[in-house]
């Protein structure tokens, strides 16, 4: 069963495109600086269930530019 397009939802859509036309967006996207702090310690700790979100942690920093 196809979508039935009628002038109603046409002009809704045709609405929707004009006014996200409307709303202003930063005219420079730069990225950001690097970080001033370039280690972080993460602590050592022997409970199983706390040592997996740790290392997800960990090797997203490193990802990140982090040692």
């Amino acid at each position: 069963m196809g979508i039935i397009q009628n002038r109603r939802r046409f002009m809704v859509g045709l609405s929707a495109v004009g006014a996200a036309g409307l709303v202003s967006v930063p005219t420079s996207a730069h990225a950001e600086p690097a970080p001033e702090t370039t280690t972080v310690r993460l602590p050592r700790t022997f409970r199983a269930l706390c040592e997996a979100p740790k290392n997800i942690a960990g090797e997203l920093l490193r990802a990140e530019g982090f040692t």
